[in-house]
């Protein structure tokens, strides 16, 4: 959904990017390793300012990465495809606290044990983050914009032991850009990470509901969680 209210100002955009190693939650840092094939983008790229939108407003941005052949393009003057992202956050209420081994736990069970009924619960939600997100996007920047999710599907929990739950959900729904509509289907991996007793939210985002995409998110979601808990 990102790619298609991106591209309806892809004539805005400046390239910044930047190679982040590290992101800070409270007053603890955390090492992040490199990914291959994507970059981190600074807080004045525009897809910045636009995911600040829709972040809950429980959460905490923290860094977002894309491909580099989409920062080439930018850089390029052509129109990139914004077909994979990363996203990464923490939840404000424990970010100046430690949160414990048993408490993590605690969390991981829940999620598994609730993942599908959380999601269903939460769907109103998720949409009117989404309307709200397009609509100040669509003010700031003086372009027509609304997004609306119309179904986030529960495809799969594909791992929930140690420091690490993750989850598969397929997201459907409208964006409109200046007058033109468009459906879209989004695979996302939900990975919820325990490093150094502090909470990570990482997303793992495909614009696509293919075989192929399920299958890229759930690879990048285990090496990238593992590689940032391994450190």
């Amino acid at each position: 959904m990102i790619k298609n209210i991106l591209l309806g100002f892809t004539l805005l955009i400046t390239s910044i990017a930047y190679a982040e190693d590290m992101i800070v939650i409270g007053d603890t840092e955390i090492n992040l390793p490199q990914v291959e094939g994507f970059q981190s983008i600074g807080q004045n790229h525009m897809m910045y300012e636009i995911l600040l939108n829709f972040v809950p407003p429980s959460n905490e941005l923290l860094d977002i990465k894309i491909e580099n052949s989409d920062i080439d393009a930018e850089i390029r003057g052509i129109e990139p495809e914004y077909k994979r992202y990363i996203v990464m956050q923490t939840y404000i209420p424990t970010k100046n606290r430690s949160v414990s081994k048993n408490e993590f736990e605690q969390l991981r069970n829940f999620l598994g044990n609730q993942y599908e009924q959380m999601t269903k619960a939460i769907q109103s939600k998720v949409d009117e983050l989404a309307e709200k997100g397009s609509k100040e996007a669509s003010n700031k920047y003086s372009v027509e914009m609304a997004a609306k999710i119309t179904d986030n599907v529960p495809l799969e929990i594909f791992y929930n032991q140690g420091q690490r739950f993750s989850a598969m959900n397929l997201m459907t729904g409208n964006v409109m850009v200046d007058g033109q509509s468009e459906s879209v289907s989004t695979t996302m991996g939900l990975n919820v990470l325990h490093v150094k007793e502090k909470i990570i939210y990482l997303y793992v985002y495909e614009e696509s509901d293919s075989k192929s995409a399920r299958e890229w998110v759930r690879e990048m979601s285990t090496d990238f969680s593992n590689a940032i808990i391994k450190q």
